[in-house]
């Protein structure tokens, strides 16, 4: 079986997902760019985007010498890196997902990256404080930001879903921090 293009097209389908691309607030955004992108070559992207601006911004920026354990070296702290473009719902920002926070591995900062049509904002946190934030157990024995294997266990990794960079005031902007 063979389907045409014109005949797609006029799918309810088609249109559906036609009509997220035009209410995408990053449709008309440089920021497209990393929306399009693999969730692989977006981490491997925000890496060199903090390596280039922090470095320009007089920060001491390298790559991991031996450890895969966190991203980037900033002014000899171990840093892991997370961004998030906004999920977009009915055209609008809706929230913002940062994912694989993981308890295990080796590193003292968190940056998390939020992508917003207009730009990009980091702010960041101590792996301390993002763990008992995101790490704990809750009155009915749930773990409710549990990544992997639903939230009656713990693997270990993490999410966030936070509105906005200014929503959770133990974010720091990242001078603080360094």
């Amino acid at each position: 079986m063979k389907f045409t293009s014109t005949q797609i097209e006029i799918t309810e389908t088609h249109t559906k997902f036609a009509t997220r691309q035009i209410n995408n607030p990053y449709a008309e955004s440089p920021m497209k760019l990393y929306q399009d992108l693999s969730s692989k070559a977006k981490g491997s992207a925000f890496e060199y985007l903090v390596t280039e601006v922090l470095s320009a911004n007089g920060f001491t920026v390298e790559k991991p010498k031996k450890s895969t354990d966190y991203d980037r070296l900033i002014n000899n702290k171990k840093v892991e890196i997370k961004g998030s473009l906004g999920w977009v719902t009915n055209g609008q920002i809706s929230h913002y997902r940062f994912q694989q926070l993981r308890s295990a591995q080796d590193y003292e900062i968190v940056l998390f990256l939020f992508i917003t049509p207009d730009g990009i904002e980091i702010k960041g946190a101590t792996k301390k404080v993002v763990m008992e934030k995101v790490a704990y157990q809750d009155e009915k024995g749930f773990w409710p930001h549990n990544q992997h294997g639903g939230k009656r266990v713990n693997s270990g990794t993490f999410c966030l879903d936070v509105s906005n960079a200014s929503a959770l005031d133990w974010m720091l902007p990242i001078e603080e921090l360094f």
